[in-house]
């Protein structure tokens, strides 16, 4: 059972209509990996502000002629309110001076009070990948600086005591930016062998879990408003496969969690695609859908919309009760019709299964 809540202030959701631009794995840095071909630091930053002069390009645009978005009259693509970044920021060079001029380089490109689009600065929210060096180094402890800041600003709506995560409530949306995986802690058994592991490490959640079970409890409560989880890690064959970034018994604290609330999606990065899937879902791994239901499968589970970021970015539109999607690729609208969809951000409060 859950505890009493507190009451909570209502929203006009109809006023609600924002726009997110949501992209991950930048890999600033990426030159001094074993690449082939080779890849120099100039052409690293040449691609990453080519992207950004593309999403910029965006602004003003109409949204794109699909099924899914018919008889929705969306008109063109407003500037956004945010960038949301999910990981992999850098990629984590581990010499130290290398390490911070990574962390340089992305905070100057995609300084924390914003980026302009359109003539207005849209703030960026960002959280840390796997690439992004061990909890106390420079591009880590940089992003603890960014939310201090932000919150100094009063754009969040709450900040973990270590620094590290963090929320947003936009109009009665509430944004949950976990870094990792919303776990506590590293797992003894992930198998994953990539260098050293444990608290700390790159692979440390840092408290997520617990902040997690905090916001929702503080600032959500029985109120059925909608939450978007945003992290690293995701739920596809990737993240999932035999490297096991994040483990069966953190992914079922996370399901048991969040039966309670309105968990509407789910944002992800790391996998470098662009996705729209469903978690968890009955073609998910056999011994996924036997730990989370002890054994006993439901054939039917209940499932959450997740979307994984790829190339370029997501435009993300918050209307009313509407979450609308549609992916851009860096050079136009995205092919595959699954990269176009609308989704209702009410009435998917899970109590049972």
């Amino acid at each position: 059972m859950l505890a009493a809540f507190p009451a909570f202030a209502q929203t006009n959701a109809k006023a609600r209509d924002f726009t997110i631009f949501l992209l991950s794995d930048i890999h600033l840095g990426a030159e001094n990996l074993q690449a082939n071909p080779p890849v120099t630091r100039e052409q690293t930053l040449a691609k990453v502000r080519a992207n950004l002069e593309a999403m910029r390009g965006l602004v003003g645009q109409p949204y794109p002629d699909r099924a899914a978005f018919a008889g929705l009259k969306l008109g063109a693509v407003a500037a956004p309110r945010g960038l949301f970044i999910l990981g992999d920021l850098t990629d984590g060079h581990r010499e130290p001076a290398l390490a911070q001029e990574q962390w340089q380089t992305f905070d100057a490109l995609f300084p924390a009070p914003g980026v302009a689009f359109d003539g207005k600065k849209a703030p960026v929210f960002a959280l840390a990948g796997n690439h992004d060096g061990a909890v106390a180094g420079p591009q880590r402890q940089g992003l603890v600086g960014r939310n201090r800041a932000l919150e100094q600003t009063g754009q969040l709506a709450a900040r973990s005591p270590n620094g590290v995560h963090y929320a947003l409530n936009w109009d009665g949306v509430h944004f949950i930016f976990l870094n990792l995986c919303p776990a506590d802690a590293p797992d003894t058994a992930t198998p994953f062998k990539f260098g050293t592991q444990g608290p700390g490490s790159w692979n440390d959640p840092q408290g997520a879990l617990s902040f997690l079970a905090d916001y929702l409890a503080r600032h959500v409560g029985a109120s059925g408003a909608p939450v978007v989880l945003l992290q690293h890690y995701g739920f596809d064959t990737f993240s999932l496969n035999d490297w096991n970034w994040w483990t069966l018994k953190q992914r079922r604290a996370l399901y048991d969690l969040r039966k309670h609330y309105n968990v509407a999606a789910f944002f992800h990065g790391h996998n470098h695609r662009a996705e729209h899937y469903r978690w968890p879902d009955p073609q998910s791994p056999a011994a996924d859908l036997a730990y989370f239901f002890d054994g006993k499968p439901s054939p039917n589970p209940r499932q959450y919309d997740v979307l994984s970021c790829g190339l370029a970015c997501w435009v993300i539109r918050i209307r009313g009760d509407q979450l609308i999607a549609a992916h851009f690729n860096g050079r136009g609208w995205a092919a595959a019709p699954a990269n176009f969809f609308v989704k209702s951000l009410n009435n998917v409060k899970a109590n049972a299964q």
